[in-house]
């Protein structure tokens, strides 16, 4: 069995695409997924899956799921915890997110990036933008609220859509993924 984090993208912002937390707990349960746990209202399910699932066929099992039971497409990225712990490693703005983990912000992608060349951060204020294998990592020193350099910039410049999470949450998840890892 295989600790994994499925991040959903675009639910429950603005009381929009509403999935319940306790609905996708039961999704999730229903697919056959142990140890089920939600983190916060946004997207976020830890479980224990089968050795044999990949993080593409889990994350398609979850979407399809999903759409049967609240009736729209939700976009699924899934981690496992190594995966996660080396995001988490890799981390380029280490005293950024030990002095205010709120803004930094992990974006996660399904597919390897190969970010548009064009893009520059500088363009839209103080943002710094780093580009690793599948993730996105944003130093936000001003403030999300405030900044320019939006989620739907960030998949332009990817060319792909990707699900965001600040810095506080993915501690949290990873320390989800480590109590079920055993």
């Amino acid at each position: 069995m295989t600790a994994v984090v499925a991040l959903l993208r675009g639910v429950n912002v603005g009381g929009h695409r509403k999935v319940p937390m306790a609905r996708l707990r039961a999704v999730a349960e229903a697919l056959g997924h142990e140890q089920v746990k939600t983190h916060l209202n946004s997207g976020n399910v830890v479980l224990v899956a089968p050795d044999d699932a990949t993080p593409e066929r889990l994350a398609a099992g979850l979407a399809a799921a999903l759409r049967d039971d609240v009736g729209f497409d939700v976009d699924v990225v899934v981690r496992t915890r190594a995966e996660l712990d080396a995001v988490v490693a890799a981390n380029p703005f280490p005293d950024a997110a030990a002095e205010d983990p709120g803004r930094v912000l992990v974006t996660f992608f399904a597919a390897d990036l190969d970010p548009d060349p064009a893009f520059d951060a500088a363009a839209y204020g103080h943002e710094q933008v780093v580009w690793a294998g599948r993730e996105a990592y944003v130093h936000y020193p001003d403030g999300l609220g405030r900044s320019r350099l939006a989620p739907d910039v960030l998949t332009r410049a990817a060319r792909q859509a990707g699900t965001g999470r600040n810095w506080r949450t993915v501690l949290a998840l990873q320390d989800l993924l480590a109590e079920r890892a055993g």
